[in-house]
């Protein structure tokens, strides 16, 4: 995520925390409208201000909508009293920051969203917006996982894959067969996200020419951007017509 300068900060009332799977907890925080109203695109986000240290946290929530929703593993500092204060309980934070991805890049593409882990929050305003507009079968989530026992929000993910949204694993410890009852809709791949992406466009079950939306690690970003212009991928890629058009929000 990009940096920012010092914002100003604002006030949030911690209103409700849920297991949300995948050693990840779904927290909702309560804001002014004024700050609701500043969250205008997926992929923007908060810092979090606690005495134990700061996080920056992706919202996961529709856009303009509120409270604001996080999909928080617990790697200590801000994470850590997101998961312990009391239901209640004030936070001081800093945002919405970032650019985000304005909606309006999306409209009219065939669109990859290629999220790892938390980062599955920002599929969550993106894919709901696809399914109303009607683009739901123009939609792949490329969604990074050690196994699919580690699938957050997974009743939710499940009614993305019935309502035409074409999900797929990508299973770094690489049994793709292994617990397949759990969203058996989906399709799965071997390996990070970028490789699940790479295997996609070369047997063409993802078009030439798609819009990517990328969040996760900054090793897995620098490898969309390089297979943007992959010159294996097929005779389509040129300087004038890379693979696809990769979107980070760094």
């Amino acid at each position: 995520m990009t940096r920012h300068a010092p914002h100003p900060p604002h006030t949030a009332i911690l209103s409700a925390r849920r297991d949300a799977g995948g050693g990840l907890n779904h927290i909702a925080l309560d804001v002014d409208d004024d700050v609701r109203r500043a969250y205008t695109a997926p992929g923007q986000y908060i810092e979090v201000l606690t005495d134990a240290g700061n996080g920056y946290f992706v919202l996961a929530s529709d856009v303009y909508a509120a409270p604001f929703e996080l999909l928080v593993k617990n790697a200590g500092d801000a994470a850590d009293v997101l998961f312990t204060r009391p239901i209640g309980s004030i936070f001081t934070f800093a945002g919405p920051l970032g650019g985000g991805f304005p909606f309006a890049r999306m409209k009219g593409r065939h669109l990859v969203i290629a999220v790892v882990g938390s980062a599955l929050a920002v599929a969550r305003p993106v894919v709901k917006h696809r399914i109303e507009g009607g683009a739901a079968a123009a939609t792949h989530l490329f969604l990074g996982l050690r196994t699919p026992l580690d699938l957050p929000i997974a009743s939710e993910v499940a009614s993305w894959v019935a309502r035409g949204v074409v999900v797929v694993l990508c299973l770094s410890r690489a049994e793709l067969h292994h617990h397949e009852e759990v969203l058996p809709g989906a399709r799965r791949s071997a390996g990070y996200v970028q490789l699940a992406l790479g295997r996609a466009l070369r047997d063409g079950s993802v078009a030439h020419g798609s819009l990517v939306i990328a969040a996760g690690p900054e090793e897995m970003l620098s490898d969309m951007r390089a297979l943007a212009l992959d010159a294996t991928i097929g005779p389509a890629v040129t300087h004038l017509a890379p693979a696809i058009e990769v979107l980070t929000n760094v």
